[in-house]
């Protein structure tokens, strides 16, 4: 399908690569020569937290933030335990699923899974612009799955695994507030049934397919956010608080085995979709998940390193009243704030 140029701006400000992972602070950074020691990082956290709320407090709409610094012990917990909607930081416990089953020797890493035209996905990553009959393995679907947030590679290891068995595995994880139910091409019936009833039950590749030029940037974005709020449907719920817990296991090589966690985080270091955390980092090493319904909700999540200290940190985003930019710019600053307090460098367009 060929989209407008207007078109192709709807669709890639709602989803950006993915589905279905603001305040301007006056601070030059002065990379430190070491780390804080265990005891300076602990006596000066409640001033990052009150950076971090000051962030909140002048963000047009709500924010959760988990942090936690897995050397020194210092956590950050603000709206923690509330619920939100992931959209494709979920992937992360779709993942840990599939690497449970891979441990078991359900499924295997090498085997393949043949795409069909009825397999595409609103555009989301790549293989919805690729003629159907590819072969990838369901390693090379997971990469997809995190790295570009390509929801049809997510839809195939969804269907592969089974959803109620990746909630059945994040509540035995003790991760209670952590589910998925709904598909991608769930959600997008839901959504463009919104605009157009006759999309109800389309295929996926009718999908690709819809008509937005037939519709203004206000209908869409309307049905667009109707759909996350009002429809009763989601893509995942957790909180940051489990979210982080589940980055943990896997930054401690506890999630399902040493080596399957080994292979997520290497995996999530390789995010080409980097217009949050490490927007304003510098030679800072990071494996994140973002998820992404713009300009309404973005949210990241991951394991950012500094001074070798791996700091867990998750930030979602809620019912936001502005633009894009701004909300990536206001996750991004949390992570420079964080990374800045620990001795870490930033870029110097960090103000």
């Amino acid at each position: 399908m060929q989209f407008t140029t207007r078109v192709r701006r709807i669709v890639i400000t709602l989803f950006v690569v993915l589905f279905f992972g603001q305040v301007s602070l006056s601070a030059q950074q002065k990379p430190a020569e070491t780390a804080p020691s265990v005891a300076t990082a602990n006596a000066s956290l409640p001033s990052l937290q009150n950076q971090i709320q000051q962030i909140r407090s002048q963000f047009p709409g709500d924010m959760s933030v988990y942090m936690k610094n897995l050397s020194t012990g210092d956590q950050i917990a603000l709206d923690a335990d509330s619920v939100y909607e992931t959209f494709s930081v979920i992937k992360l416990a779709i993942a840990a699923e599939l690497l449970r089953q891979v441990q078991a020797e359900k499924i295997s890493l090498a085997d393949r899974i043949t795409t069909k035209a009825a397999d595409e996905r609103l555009p989301s990553g790549v293989l919805y612009a690729l003629d159907p009959g590819l072969n990838p393995t369901i390693k090379d679907l997971l990469t997809l799955m995190i790295i570009i947030s390509d929801n049809e590679a997510t839809d195939l290891l969804g269907d592969k695994v089974g959803r109620a068995n990746v909630t059945a595995f994040m509540h035995t994880l003790g991760l209670n507030k952590t589910s998925i139910e709904y598909s991608d091409l769930d959600w997008d019936r839901k959504w463009l049934s919104t605009l157009d009833p006759s999309y109800r039950n389309a295929a996926g590749n009718q999908t690709i397919d819809f008509p937005f030029g037939k519709y203004t940037d206000p209908q869409v974005r309307q049905a667009f956010g109707h759909t996350i709020y009002d429809a009763g449907i989601y893509f995942g719920h957790s909180t940051t608080r489990e979210i982080g817990t589940l980055l943990e296991m896997i930054a401690s090589g506890k999630l399902v085995s040493k080596s399957a966690s080994g292979l997520l985080l290497g995996i999530m270091e390789k995010q080409q979709v980097n217009d949050r955390f490490p927007r304003y980092l510098q030679d800072v090493r990071i494996a994140h998940k973002t998820g992404d319904g713009q300009p309404f909700i973005a949210n990241d999540a991951g394991v950012i390193w500094v001074k070798d200290q791996p700091i867990v940190l998750v930030v979602f985003t809620g019912h936001h009243r502005g633009e894009t930019a701004a909300l990536h710019d206001s996750i991004a600053r949390v992570a420079a704030l964080v990374v800045k307090h620990y001795g870490g460098s930033l870029s110097p367009d960090f103000k």
